[in-house]
């Protein structure tokens, strides 16, 4: 098992640094760019402050505890925890440059960020085979037009692209009422889902069943105002600490205790999650490019198309225009006359210029047009796959590329793609084969 993953997650490194000129040249950004062959499991915990992530990770990993716990904030960075030999702290652009490549996306953050990473290496058994991310704790300001210092909202979409398992922690105090909060699962955990749990935390503090549905009811609303799905992700009830007897007259802790089993459980396939990610993200970035390519090919197509006619005609004209004002020229100031040769010239370059500039007003127009028209455009090229429907997921990849095709379409240069189709085989091509090795090692 572990050498068919690291033949797989090394085909799709290899199949990135391939492809990434050609993503580039259709304005097209992957989401995982490179991928580090055989690299380590990660996860991710986000919440809000004082929800427990500290405490739940302390606990996860065992011995003397790693992260700082308290009712009051204890860190305002992101800290990295994977295994060590030498147990040692690296903060910075140190720390950013020992994590694996693929994290090197982070660098854009710049260096308000980079001074707030830090990575703790612990020589515990638990992290032999996962490393684990702890996040700053998402509070609101008494001044809400007070900003951290850097992309906070950026940074933790793309630790929740990368990681293989992303663990948003809900305090029973504060059920996701915080405004940071909304903006994270509004904005940056859309298309991560599948790699979503959602823990309400310290379930052992409930005093009562009263309390704990007033709660999970709380968190219930709070997701359906957020998340744009008909049904809501699964909540885990979980708390850390050895698993006890409840309190006299609290609640039977019998169905938190299956919770944190399941969450345990996560850790001990950690291999299998991250194998699982890399293929459905490499398989969504390159289908969503192939489609790109698709779509902007066909409108290359049709605008080049339509340029050539304008063109064309446009020089012909210019060309009536110039003999015909050389020929009423003559007969005023004689054959081979100079100003004669001189206005059918100038008619004639008058005449280009004006094709030039109405074919370029028309590309544009005709370019907004088609901008507006790529769903239709999508129908044409996918209708065969889609009447048969030999690929559920091909719509939901075009919703997620669709805008910024459309941008493309609208804005961004493009030139005649002449091998574009047998560039598009070839992507095609590649992610079958990535395929085939995934589905050989599953």
């Amino acid at each position: 098992m572990g050498n068919q993953s690291d033949k797989f997650e090394e085909l799709v490194r290899k199949d990135y640094e391939r492809f990434s000129p050609l993503a580039s040249r259709y304005y097209y950004h992957f989401t995982r760019p490179t991928v580090t062959g055989g690299g380590t499991p990660c996860m991710v915990f986000l919440g809000n402050h004082s929800s427990g992530k500290s405490s739940l990770i302390n606990w996860v990993i065992g011995g003397e505890p790693v992260q700082d716990v308290g009712l009051a904030p204890t860190d305002d960075g992101f800290t990295v925890i994977m295994y060590g030999e030498e147990e040692q702290d690296v903060w910075g652009p140190a720390a950013l440059a020992r994590l694996p490549s693929e994290f090197s996306e982070l660098r854009v953050f710049g260096g308000n960020f980079l001074q707030r990473l830090r990575i703790k290496y612990r020589k515990r058994e638990a992290l032999r085979g996962v490393t684990l991310i702890d996040s700053p704790g998402m509070i609101d300001s008494a001044e809400q037009t007070v900003d951290r210092a850097y992309n906070f909202e950026g940074v933790v979409r793309t630790l929740a692209e990368l990681c293989d398992m992303v663990f948003f922690l809900l305090d029973p105090d504060k059920p996701g009422t915080t405004g940071e909060t909304v903006n994270v699962f509004a904005s940056c955990l859309r298309g991560v889902e599948f790699k979503l749990r959602v823990l309400v935390n310290k379930c052992d503090a409930f005093s009562s069943m009263y309390d704990f549905a007033r709660t999970y009811g709380t968190v219930c609303w709070n997701l359906a105002r957020v998340l744009r799905t008909k049904d809501l992700p699964k909540i885990w009830t979980v708390y850390s600490g050895e698993a006890r007897t409840p309190m006299p007259g609290g609640l039977d802790l019998a169905d938190f205790d299956r919770h944190r089993d399941e969450f345990l459980g996560v850790f001990r396939d950690a291999a299998g999650r991250r194998r699982d990610n890399v293929f459905s993200q490499a398989n969504s970035d390159f289908s969503g490019l192939s489609i790109r390519m698709c779509i902007v090919n066909h409108v290359a197509r049709r605008i080049a198309w339509r340029r050539f006619v304008h063109a064309s005609f446009g020089i012909l004209l210019s060309a009536a225009a110039a003999i015909g004002v050389w020929y009423l020229s003559t007969a005023k100031f004689g054959d081979g006359s100079f100003l004669a040769k001189a206005a059918g010239a100038l008619a004639g370059a008058l005449g280009l210029f004006a094709t030039y500039a109405t074919t370029s007003l028309s590309t544009r127009l005709a370019r907004a047009g088609l901008a507006g028209k790529v769903d239709e455009i999508f129908a044409s090229e996918y209708r065969r796959r889609m009447a048969v429907g030999s690929d559920d997921g091909l719509r939901l990849v075009w919703e997620g590329v669709r805008e910024e095709t459309a941008e493309v379409v609208r804005s961004a240069p493009l030139k005649l793609p002449l091998f574009g189709e047998f560039r598009r085989r070839q992507l095609d091509s590649a992610a079958a084969k990535a395929f085939a090795v995934f589905k050989a090692g599953a």
